[in-house]
């Protein structure tokens, strides 16, 4: 078949692949959802024909809330307020929990007053993404309509203040409520703090809930001014489970391994977190399967628990340190095709009319930066950033791929970051239909274009002096998220 392009992939198909998924419901590590998931993984990459399609599983324990309800008593009984439980917080009884509402200002230094016993609030911000800073440290970029500089919205995967629920729990409190105040159309239904990175995601001792920017105001006035009560009650399942990373392969004529990956478990439904990454994998599972012109061996891997601690990714790099990782030439990610999403006059989140712009890290490598610019040129990806894989955004890509950069893996990783990405509004609507043939196509490209590299060339550092800039800006950027010793939660 001749056609290498974007225009091979079968958009209808991965769109089908997307709308199967989603069906399933929030496909958390351990759920019934999430284990329908790694079902219909398994069967289509057996369908296509890989081989050794098998799955690996990972212990966990399995969380999942039954009855979440948050209360306000302003003098005549309780009511229910708009909130969402925080993942991994701690469950109350069946009772509930009662306290006093108080107010922690996050501008303060110190945190003052008596809070044993009561209910701590606080507001959750996010940092603004700064494109344009961003474009500085940039290695290319392919915008052709010359509007990927006018992005202006919160990195909502960075949640500043959040220290304040550990010193809630320090000083006594019995719960936690944060007021998600700069979240794009008022959504209080998100799904975070979820373990990204962290080193025991359930170590949250207090039970939590969020609350919407348009709450907040009279929330705060009334934690300010006292006499008021608060009710939590949240119940749930709290037990041992599983989940299983999802790996499959096409022989190569070399036994060295190109990576193809993407995370399959979800918060919500969640068509663009993270079914639309899986489509693209999966499209590039079956071309691959079907074609076997790929030098290297193709390994596919559909990693668990991204919202379990990244626990599949760490799992499957620790499991595989010895005869897997030491033949990887390439990890390859692809996470989020999106719409951008922006808010109207009323506050409402609306299609801006153009794909969510979009990074993709790279090696410190002229060879590979000129591969995968000319490959999303080629199959107009637009809209696209070649990032440094540390640098201004942290040590490693914020992907669920970012450990192998960690143990020395070239990586090429793409993400975007729409503002709904970590929210119950994440629907089928926002998924960018048109791009994800076009995305697939991109990566077909990088991966033929790869093979002609040699392991040693793809993983070449060229840019020594720009990646020793990325390391000095990563550390000041951390300085400035910093606060006394508390870094923001990702």
């Amino acid at each position: 078949m001749n056609n290498k392009s974007g225009n091979f992939f079968d958009k209808s198909l991965m769109m089908g692949w997307v709308r199967s998924m989603s069906s399933f419901g929030p496909r958390r590590a351990g759920s019934p959802a999430g284990l329908m998931n790694e079902d219909f993984l398994m069967e289509q990459l057996s369908n296509f024909g890989l081989e050794n399609v098998h799955k690996e599983p990972i212990p966990i324990v399995y969380r999942e809330s039954q009855k979440a309800v948050l209360e306000l008593d302003e003098g005549e009984g309780f009511n229910p307020l708009n909130a969402q439980w925080i993942p991994y917080t701690a469950y109350t009884s069946e009772r509930g929990i009662e306290g006093e509402l108080v107010y922690a200002d996050p501008k303060k230094l110190f945190q003052g007053g008596d809070w044993k016993g009561k209910i701590v609030l606080t507001d959750i911000s996010f940092p603004n993404l700064n494109i344009k800073q961003i474009a500085k440290f940039s290695l290319g970029m392919y915008d052709p309509e010359g509007t990927l500089l006018n992005v202006n919205h919160p990195a909502t995967w960075v949640r500043i203040n959040w220290h304040i629920y550990k010193k809630a729990f320090k000083k006594g409190a019995i719960g936690f409520i944060g007021i998600i105040k700069d979240q794009p159309g008022g959504s209080y239904r998100m799904y975070a703090p979820y373990g990204f990175k962290e080193k025991d995601i359930l170590d949250k001792p207090l039970p939590g809930f969020w609350v919407s920017k348009n709450d907040g105001p009279k929330l705060r006035e009334l934690a300010k001014k006292g006499n008021n009560r608060i009710k939590m009650t949240h119940t749930g399942i709290h037990e041992l489970g599983t989940t299983a990373n999802i790996v499959g392969e096409i022989p190569g004529k070399s036994d060295e391994i190109i990576i193809l990956h993407c995370h399959h478990d979800s918060p919500f439904k969640s068509p663009v977190e993270d079914a639309s990454g899986c489509a693209v994998i999966l499209a590039l599972a079956k071309h691959f399967a079907e074609q076997r012109d790929n030098t290297r061996k193709i390994m596919v891997l559909f990693t668990a628990g991204h919202f379990y601690g990244s626990i599949g990714t760490r799992t499957f790099i620790k499991n595989h340190l010895k005869d897997i990782v030491p033949k990887v030439a390439l990890e390859i990610t692809v996470e989020h095709i999106a719409k951008e999403a922006i808010e109207d006059a009323e506050g409402n989140l609306v299609y801006s009319g153009q794909p969510e712009g979009t990074g993709i890290f790279v090696p410190f490598n002229k060879a590979m930066v000129d591969i995968v610019l000319n490959s999303v040129k080629k199959n107009s990806v637009d809209r696209v950033f070649l990032l440094p894989p540390e640098g201004p955004l942290g040590d490693y890509p914020p992907t669920d791929g970012g450990d192998w950069y960690e143990i020395g893996v070239p990586l090429i990783n793409i993400i975007s970051n729409p503002v709904y990405l970590l929210n119950e509004e994440d629907d089928l609507e926002w998924v960018m239909e048109d791009r994800l043939p076009k995305v697939a196509g991109a990566f077909a490209d990088i991966v033929r274009k790869t093979d002609a590299l040699s392991k040693k060339e793809i993983g070449e550092v060229e840019f020594s002096g720009f990646k020793l800039k990325m390391k000095f800006i990563k550390q000041l950027v951390k300085i400035k998220t910093t606060k006394f010793g508390t870094r923001p939660v990702y």
